[in-house]
Parts: structure tokens; sequence; C-alpha cells
């Protein structure tokens, strides 16, 4: 009985090698089909929201994100909008200034003025839900930042 349980025990293994192999080489196509059919995805906390609106300038856009209130449990009092902007071309305007409207309502929440050289950016709420400013990340040649939000 010994040698039976041996030789199935081989024979698995010799058998699940190309089933092994063929998983690691074929991970990323793999890891995305399993991804869509569990429905996961990465919490908007980490990717700032689902992008709701862009804003074409003609050498840049602007993308901007859906607010974010999302906590482990359930809703947050605070939370935040993630702003970027893209060049299509090869660099950012040295200065954007900009009104931001993200419920789309027709009245700007904030208008925020950034220096892309420095890095350094000022914002004006015009809405009580804004709270403050976050800090400016560069991410090749493109500009992110987040605005912190009090939720409605």
């Amino acid at each position: 009985m010994s040698r039976i349980k041996t030789v199935l025990a081989y024979s698995w293994a010799f058998l699940a090698t190309p089933l092994v192999l063929a998983t690691f080489m074929g991970m990323d196509s793999f890891a995305g089909k399993l991804v869509a059919v569990t429905g996961l995805h990465v919490h908007p906390i980490y990717t700032g929201g689902a992008i709701a609106q862009t804003i074409d300038h003609g050498s840049y856009q602007t993308l901007i994100h859906e607010p974010v209130f999302d906590g482990l449990i359930g809703r947050r009092n605070h939370g935040f909008i993630q702003v970027e902007w893209q060049p299509k071309d090869a660099h950012l305007p040295e200065r954007i200034e900009e009104p931001i409207d993200f419920d789309a309502d027709g009245a700007s929440e904030f208008e925020i003025r950034l220096d892309t050289k420095t890095n350094d950016a000022r914002i004006t709420p015009l809405d009580r839900c804004v709270l403050s400013l976050g800090e400016v990340l560069t991410i090749a040649d493109a500009r992110m930042v987040r605005v912190n939000l009090k939720a409605p």
C-alpha cells in the first residue's frame, strides 16, 4: 500500500508541474481574469476613486475623480476628491488656474492654482464642504492633488 501511495504522489507531482509552470508564466493574464471573475477591486482610498470628469485643455487634460468617503466599515464624515493634470504633449503649462465643479451642479466648489515648476498649490474654497488641500504629487510629467472634504 505504501508503494502505491508513493507512485500516486509522484505521478500527481509530475502531472501538476506543467500546470504550475503555466500558472507562473501566465500570471498577469490569469490574475486579470481572476480579478474580473471575482469582482475584486482596489479600494478608492488608494486609487482616488473612479474618474468622473475629464476636461480637455488642448495640451493637457484635467481628470476629476469621484469624491471618496468610504471607510473600512462604512461611510466616513470626512473624505477627499482627487484631481489630476496630465500632459498630452510634452509638459504641463507652468501655471494652472482652474475652477473645479466635482458635483456637476454648475457651481464650482473650489478654485485651484498650481505652479508645476515648484509644485506649489493653493486652493480657494467656494463651498463649505471643502476643508483643505493635500500635498502635490508628481507622477512622470503629471501632477495630482487630493482636496479634503466634509461629507454633505
